[in-house]
């Protein structure tokens, strides 16, 4: 069994991977009539979600989402329930690579299709590692990252440039009502938690203090991720970027370290957090197959590799299609709808134990 600093590990790249998925859209486009409440009933909604899943989840150490469902429901019902879930890592492997790929056409001078397939090849090798080896993966790649996002932060409240007064008047649109879109967008940051079930059965039972941290972290990247890119553009050029992040740490000059301008260093390490959460998310979703065809071998993990292959090709032909901010949209309240209904039945289990 691995340590409890995994949860850290899984929730952290949830959290900082918002960057990539328009999150930053949602929140500016209420900036002014909403937004700032919204953080708040998110962060709330949140807080609770991550104490009441932590208070249910240390009742079954060790075992998996199957084990969980098998003491409630019934076949039908539970197959159901994983296919849902099985359903939605797909949906989210598309959301997210598509993302990521119109940030690569859109900043990188390469070769869009050829960087996609090498990606898409090199998720489909990963995530027929073993859980852990992915994990072990995951690990490396936080330690990677941590201190870049560190020095951003530095960065930040060391420049002289930062708009202080525009950051001063995003706190007094903080009475206006809150509103649906931006709450869900930063609901996101604290959610994910039934990825996360197929991972506990290979990690220690969460802690307080772990769940702690979680939760800093979380409120960290969800009003930096709001704060920040104010203090640069104001209240007023937020709202006229696509990719507001990348844009930001454009605007950052780090005058005494080895790269004054940190932009393209930033895509590569936004492109590897992604493409990490893609492997978390796809290899999740062969555990969900496999759960719910009740067939760990061969067959099932091979038939889970050409839906996301097939599913990946479909969605190349449509990347500069596909309206995301509606689709994230979409996805965000599905995605939160899953983790109360997991939750619910966390407790209806726990009780049936007692």
């Amino acid at each position: 069994m691995l340590r409890q600093r995994y949860y850290i590990y899984l929730f952290s790249i949830n959290a900082v991977v918002c960057l990539a998925a328009f999150i930053p859209q949602f929140l500016y486009k209420n900036r002014y009539n909403g937004s700032l409440s919204s953080l708040v009933i998110s962060t709330l909604a949140g807080t609770l979600l991550l104490f009441l899943f932590q208070a249910q989840i240390k009742k079954f150490p060790g075992q998996n989402i199957t084990e969980l469902l098998n003491r409630i429901l019934p076949g039908v019902l539970k197959k159901s329930f994983l296919s849902l879930n099985y359903i939605l890592s797909i949906i989210t492997g598309v959301l997210f690579l598509t993302s990521i790929m119109q940030i690569i056409g859109e900043f990188l001078t390469l070769n869009s299709t050829i960087i996609y397939y090498f990606l898409l090849l090199l998720i489909v090798f990963s995530i027929l590692s073993e859980t852990n080896s992915i994990l072990f993966m995951l690990e490396i790649t936080i330690i990677f990252v941590a201190p870049f996002f560190l020095l951003i932060l530095l960065r930040f409240f060391t420049d002289d440039l930062v708009l202080v007064d525009s950051m001063k008047e995003s706190l007094t649109y903080f009475m206006h009502f809150p509103k649906w879109n931006s709450v869900v967008a930063g609901l996101f940051v604290f959610t994910g938690f039934t990825n996360i079930l197929v991972y506990s059965e290979h990690i220690l039972s969460i802690t307080k203090k772990h769940l702690f941290i979680i939760w800093l972290i979380s409120c960290g990247v969800l009003f930096s991720s709001y704060f920040i890119p104010i203090g640069y553009f104001g209240l007023k050029g937020v709202g006229l970027e696509n990719h507001v992040w990348i844009t930001t740490i454009d605007s950052m000059h780090i005058n005494y370290f080895f790269l004054e301008r940190i932009v393209l260093v930033f895509i590569l390490i936004l492109i590897g957090v992604t493409l990490m959460y893609l492997i978390l998310t796809y290899h999740s979703s062969i555990k969900f197959l496999q759960m719910m065809t009740e067939d760990f071998g061969g067959k099932t993990k091979w038939v889970g590799i050409y839906i996301i292959v097939i599913s990946a090709l479909i969605t190349q032909y449509f990347t500069y299609e596909i309206n995301l901010l509606r689709f994230f949209f979409y996805f965000f309240v599905f995605r939160i709808f899953m983790d109360l209904i997991l939750i619910v039945l966390l407790f209806f289990a726990s009780r049936k134990a007692m």
